[in-house]
């Protein structure tokens, strides 16, 4: 039985800086999806941008990017999750993932198939029934969503062997389709990639989310009243620990991405996705540990305070991302769709994400809550009176 613990009206900062950098991790890895077919995750790039800038970038992008910064979120979000369900109970919490799936329905036929709003507020689902179990049961389901990660990016791999060719898809129409301004047909495209990764998500996205929810709930458990800040001197140990295996199994992850086409393509990529299963999630811990430990420094605390402010609006600034990128690249905002290398997009990342800062600072300065924030919390409901939540916790 976890102590009971004091609702805590304020916000831990460390949580929202850490949100504020994610997003930027967020943004590399979702813009080339909207910049080109298949993202980096296709061939396309290699034969339109075929220079070594941008294969570099794509070898950073999976190497220290990809599926290593949604991670981070699922974390926080697990974290959250067990503090709404026992401050304010599962009947609001699951209000919040009523509308937490609405928001990503929207958001993926609108703008991004990649989506995870939704995928977040089905697998959510399982969580009130989680919050009853121990700490030592969380990490064991933790263990068996890795185990369960390795092994369906393991068939997906053997898969590729046996169908090398089962991936590929019409790359040229793509792109004169994406460079169009027709905007019912781009959403009839996007509506099937938004199939294709339903379809591929329990293989290779919901095993790693789970991992990480069960994960962020454990470090409630395990704090007690204490605010995520305080494990900072056990995120510090983690890093120490993780930090080489996670470092050197991301970079062979990349390394087999971005191996040249040919004969051994096919088992490159098998290579590829079962290193996928296995390494991600522990470069994420990585980057949660330091993360922890440097924003509770006195120039950690301070450098942090930039980001705040993203933290605190992320659900809206995931959502403005999109926007943003759909408005650069698709037929009916500039066009730039197919125009743009990876190594330039990670250079228009950087833009996107400080103008979107700069945004949310001002806003911030006006509106206690981002406009999707705020649309979540209405469908909620009202919170429990603290007294009420105190009550309950005991």
């Amino acid at each position: 039985m976890a102590p009971a613990r004091s609702p805590v009206a304020g916000r831990d900062p460390a949580i929202d800086m850490i949100r504020g950098v994610a997003l930027f991790g967020i943004l590399v890895v979702n813009l080339p999806f909207f910049a080109m077919p298949f993202g980096f995750g296709g061939d396309w790039w290699r034969t339109a941008f075929p220079g070594t800038f941008d294969w570099f970038a794509v070898f950073l992008i999976q190497a220290l990017f990809e599926a290593k910064f949604i991670l981070i979120f699922s974390f926080l979000f697990g974290y959250g999750a067990a503090r709404q369900i026992e401050t304010n109970g599962p009947e609001r919490y699951r209000r919040r993932l009523l509308a937490l799936g609405l928001l990503g329905v929207g958001h993926a036929l609108l703008l991004f198939a990649g989506d995870i709003l939704l995928a977040y507020a089905l697998l959510g689902l399982i969580l009130p029934l989680a919050a009853r179990w121990s700490a030592l049961r969380l990490v064991r389901a933790a263990a068996l969503m890795w185990l369960l990660a390795i092994l369906t990016h393991t068939l997906l791999g053997i898969i590729g062997i046996i169908e090398p060719d089962s991936w590929k898809g019409g790359d040229d129409a793509a792109v004169a389709l994406h460079r169009s301004s027709d905007f019912f047909g781009i959403a009839r495209y996007r509506l099937v990639e938004w199939a294709v990764f339903y379809g591929l998500a329990p293989f290779i996205t919901l095993p790693h989310v789970a991992m990480m929810f069960f994960l962020g709930m454990t470090a409630y458990r395990y704090l007690g009243s204490k605010p995520l800040s305080s494990l900072a001197t056990h995120g510090r140990a983690i890093a120490r620990l993780l930090w080489l295996p996670a470092l050197i199994g991301n970079i062979a992850y990349a390394a087999m991405a971005v191996a040249p086409p040919g004969a051994m393509k096919p088992a490159f990529a098998a290579a590829e996705l079962i290193l996928r299963g296995v390494f991600p999630p522990l470069l994420s811990l990585v980057l949660i540990g330091a993360g922890l430990s440097f924003f509770n420094s006195r120039l950690g605390a301070s450098i942090g305070r930039i980001f705040q402010a993203d933290g605190r609006l992320s659900l809206s600034l995931y959502i403005c991302e999109s926007i943003a990128c759909a408005l650069i690249f698709l037929g009916y905002g500039l066009g730039l769709y197919g125009r743009l290398g990876p190594a330039a997009g990670i250079g228009l990342a950087v833009l996107v994400y400080f103008g979107l800062l700069i945004a949310a600072s001002l806003w911030g300065k006006v509106f206690a809550k981002g406009p999707f924030e705020w649309f979540v919390e209405r469908m909620a409901g009202p919170r429990r009176p603290p007294e009420m939540a105190l009550e309950t916790a005991r």
